[in-house]
């Protein structure tokens, strides 16, 4: 049982936390209307009454969704570092940054209009703009089987079909979809995101990706109805990506220490992402700082290395720095733990009026180890849904740190409204953050015992 009640917390914590909160239904066109009108969603102090509280986990996923959209490098991906840093130098760890070079697009505007309605657009990455003068041309509805040079100068309407895995990756597709429109003469490219949400679903590349040879731009299911009709008009389309393309842009890490035994953990979790990420980033971001200040009151114990990466949606770039230059070797480490994306999430499902959010933990997420750690790992998270380890998948930056032979754990999933921009703190909770957060405890307490 929570030591601070659903009930209490909500008192003072604005109208849409509580409005959010209490209700179990919420309909697609006003979640989205609440999102843009409430960009900023009030925090409430509570007692401290332990670092791991659900609570206090909750306030800290507030904390971060506030600080804006985490694109890397971008001024909110520095401020998310800084704020990071002076969460843990409270905690009595000693931070510092490491800083990285990659090449970015700071998106300055994107504007996909038909006629006099403006469609809402993402570009996909790594961007080609259009430069300050939009893409003016007919629409059309792009068919693979269609001659050669067939949409000559016309901007192309495309499918994504739905992909878990929600990235530009071998064999997803996405690429060739939009290379063929290429070859067949468009001059940009609108691809509609299919998913459960009908919201956008920005996609992650890989490390070192190049610019499309053509603008692309993502948009809603939603909107795919009215664009297939304009486009069977043959309405002209009006596309903008402008922004501007940094090829030495620089990003941070945040690398904070506790020193004190002769064994080492690293705890480790990325901290950016698309859009403010509550529930894909924020339950990591939010165990992360709860396990530093647990790990920082107790007496005694191993050290602590706590890492938080940048790049993540960009091929883990971020990540791939710290392992290049300044990871500790494998036989250092007693334990690797990675906080991966969606570990603390509530499911939802489609009813007749709706997404309707359901009360318990999403049980589609995966607890990723070493062999050797599954005792430990197994008893540790006994009974939390979807959380029986696994040593046959690793997924996203988990797979780097196995490969490089440390020993870990880890946890990572894909919730419902993942890379969408209607990915709110109503999407977790302290009641689901609190439990894992004692199964954390419980098996790094394991771990330092047994080995």
């Amino acid at each position: 049982m929570m030591s601070v009640t659903r009930r209490n917390w909500l008192i003072g914590a604005g109208g849409f936390v509580s409005a959010a909160l209490l209700s179990d239904r919420v309909i697609g066109n006003v979640l989205r209307k609440r999102l843009r009108r409430s960009r900023v969603v009030k925090s409430v102090r509570v007692a401290d009454i332990g670092p791991l509280s659900g609570a206090k986990l909750y306030e800290d996923v507030i904390g971060y969704y506030n600080l804006g959209e985490h694109r890397t490098a971008t001024e909110v991906d520095l401020k998310t570092s800084q704020w990071l840093a002076e969460q843990l130098r409270a905690a009595g760890l000693r931070a510092t940054f490491q800083s990285f070079g990659l090449r970015q697009f700071f998106v300055h505007q994107t504007r996909l209009a038909i006629g006099d309605r403006t469609v809402r657009a993402f570009p996909l990455w790594f961007p080609r703009g259009t430069g300050p003068t939009p893409i003016s041309s007919g629409l059309s509805v792009f068919d693979k089987s269609a001659e050669s040079k067939s949409l000559q100068g016309k901007i192309a309407l495309v499918k994504f079909p739905f992909d878990v895995r929600a990235a530009v990756v071998n064999g997803s597709g996405h690429a060739e979809v939009i290379l063929a429109a290429a070859k067949a003469g468009a001059s940009g490219v609108v691809a509609v995101t299919e998913g459960a949400t009908k919201e956008i679903i920005a996609l992650n590349t890989q490390a070192g990706a190049e610019p499309w040879p053509l603008p692309v731009v993502l948009v809603s299911p939603r909107d795919q109805p009215a664009l297939i009709a304009a486009a069977r008009l043959g309405a002209k389309a009006s596309l903008l990506v402008e922004g501007e393309d940094e090829p030495e842009a620089r990003a941070r890490n945040v690398i904070a220490r506790l020193e004190r035994g002769k064994d080492l953990i690293v705890i480790s979790t990325p901290q950016s992402g698309w859009f403010r990420c509550a529930a894909e980033r924020g339950p990591g971001i939010a165990l992360f700082l709860g396990l530093a200040r647990w790990a920082s009151r107790r007496p005694s114990g191993p050290n602590f290395l706590f890492v938080s990466t940048s790049g993540h949606e960009l091929g883990y770039l971020g990540m791939r720095a710290f392992l290049k230059e300044l990871a500790p070797v494998p036989d250092r480490v007693l334990s690797w733990v990675h906080l991966g994306a969606g570990i603390a999430t509530y499911p939802w499902e489609e009813t007749a009026n709706g997404l309707k959010r359901l009360q318990e933990p999403d049980s589609r997420r995966s607890l990723m180890t070493s062999p050797d750690l599954v005792p430990i790992v197994t008893s540790a998270f006994a009974g939390l849904p979807g959380l029986a380890p696994t040593t046959g998948r690793a997924v996203g930056e988990f797979e780097l740190m196995l490969k490089a032979g440390y020993r870990i754990f880890g946890m990572a999933a894909a919730h419902q409204f993942h890379h969408t921009p209607a990915d709110s703190p109503e999407m977790t909770g302290p009641e689901i953050l609190e439990p894992v957060g004692r199964a954390l405890v419980k098996a790094i307490e394991a771990i330092g015992v047994r080995s």
